[in-house]
């Protein structure tokens, strides 16, 4: 390993603990919320959304057929076609 990246690597590492201790800390504090504010906050209304994990849809799908020329095992040749997306 040559001495640029391990310093780069050392200093980083450094870098995002003293992060990671500060969001540490400030989200300890407010997870500390007041009960009248906890009580309001169980009261906001909640959007729901979907959400679809799949192919976004962009109309049916169109195949087509794909044809090539092998030979068989007796040496014949053989036309295979296939569809494909």
């Amino acid at each position: 390993m040559n001495r640029r990246s391990f310093l780069t690597a050392l200093f980083g590492g450094i870098a995002a603990t003293a992060v990671g201790t500060v969001v540490a800390s400030e989200a300890a504090k407010a997870s500390q919320l007041p009960l009248d504010t906890a009580a309001k906050l169980d009261e906001t209304p909640s959007e729901f959304t979907q959400y679809y994990r799949g192919r976004p849809y962009r109309g049916p799908r169109r195949q087509r057929q794909v044809c090539t020329v092998t030979r068989d095992r007796f040496g014949r040749r053989r036309r295979v076609c296939r569809w494909v997306y």
